[in-house]
């Protein structure tokens, strides 16, 4: 399930709750929020960024080999050979 970020839309009336935002973790079929479940003040889905997964150096033939990966190796007449 994702996490999504709420905030009050008017942060002088919410709770300290929805003041300061709060995260909620909902399926995506559901209805974002509109109301804090506590105070049931008005409050505002914030976009938030994704994680990426990010590789810190490139992958060796080992490592995709132990992962489970067939390596292949182009020749000149076309053809792969497996490594």
């Amino acid at each position: 399930m994702p996490t999504y970020s709420y905030i009050a839309e008017n942060p002088q009336e919410g709770c300290l709750r929805c003041r300061k935002g709060f995260d909620l973790r909902r399926p995506i079929d559901r209805e974002p929020l509109t109301h804090c479940p506590l105070c049931r003040r008005p409050v505002r889905k914030v976009p938030t960024g994704f994680s990426v997964p990010r590789i810190t150096r490139p992958v060796s033939v080992t490592d995709a080999k132990k992962a489970g990966f067939t390596i292949l190796e182009k020749r000149c007449d076309g053809s792969y050979e497996k490594l």
